[in-house]
């Protein structure tokens, strides 16, 4: 009996040994490369093509791995998308991405990308693109900034353009409140001022091609002091005094510190400077400046 326990064993281990073999034998290496020098090594093949859009998942990605080994592709953040067109805009890639490829394996999707040339026209549908990075230190800085960070990347845009085209960071809606902190962020880094307002724009692209930018809403937080019970107004006036607006209601104010979130429509507004004059019927309170 422990002739017969002792081959059981004995072959349990051969059999054990072969499967480690096999697994050293038959299982592919992993390996990690960065999508651009993984183009130029010809170990991938890569079709990449502008959607015809400007910001958020607005490029084509189809990998097709050349080689017997399992393939990570990494897609930088940074990465820099060019259209063949150069009066068409160059989009930039705001966090890493990682593709796993099988051996021969393909992958087809889409990656997000955000203009970096906003007076330049959107790319165009099915427009082949081809891969760099950028070296723009401020860029650095901001995908440092996005990594493991939840913001609504419907304010990416606006950032890019704040460090690409000088774009005023008040368009950057500030409403929540890791917005807010990336607003911030962009203040620090551009040398803008975080103002209390936010701007949001409304964009479309024209039959040419061309972003057409209009801002639609001021809004943010007032804050000020006053007399308990006063009736607070508030009007509107350009810069150089000019009324733009006259209200005829008032809030009695309940305390002495008065705060509320303000809220104004200004679609089709003349741009330039703007203030608003808090007072009480008789005397000013304070006023809150913004640009449209």
């Amino acid at each position: 009996m422990q002739h017969i326990s002792n081959k059981i064993h004995f072959s349990f281990i051969s059999f054990f040994c072969i499967l480690i073999i096999q697994a050293f034998t038959f299982s592919p290496a992993n390996e990690e490369l960065d999508i651009q020098s993984a183009i130029d090594a010809k170990k991938i093949s890569a079709d990449i093509q502008s959607i015809g859009r400007h910001e958020g998942k607005s490029v084509s990605l189809k990998l097709k791995n050349n080689t017997l080994k399992n393939l990570r592709i990494k897609v930088p953040a940074g990465t820099l998308f060019y259209p063949e067109d150069n009066g068409e805009q160059t989009l930039i890639h705001l966090e890493n991405d990682l593709i796993v490829l099988k051996p021969h394996g393909e992958y087809s999707g889409f990656l997000a990308g955000f203009c970096t040339e906003r007076n330049d026209r959107c790319p165009s549908e099915a427009a082949a693109m081809k891969i760099s990075y950028s070296q723009n230190a401020q860029f650095k800085k901001l995908t440092d900034y996005l990594k493991g960070k939840k913001i609504n990347k419907g304010v990416y845009q606006d950032a890019v353009w704040a460090i690409s085209n000088g774009s005023s960071i008040t368009n950057i809606d500030a409403s929540e409140p890791s917005a807010a902190a990336l607003r911030k962020f962009m203040a620090e880094l551009t040398g803008q001022k975080d103002t209390w307002y936010s701007s949001p724009q409304s964009r479309r692209v024209d039959e040419n091609g061309n972003i057409v930018h209009e801002t639609v809403v001021i809004k943010g937080k007032l804050e000020f002091d006053c007399k308990k019970n006063a009736k607070v107004r508030q009007d509107i006036y350009k810069e150089n005094g000019e009324s733009v607006f006259v209200s005829e209601k008032y809030m009695v104010a309940s305390t002495p510190h008065v705060n509320y979130r303000f809220t104004l429509r200004v679609r089709g507004w003349e741009k330039g400077k703007y203030y608003i004059r808090i007072h009480d019927g008789t005397d000013e309170i304070t006023r809150y400046y913004f640009e449209v």
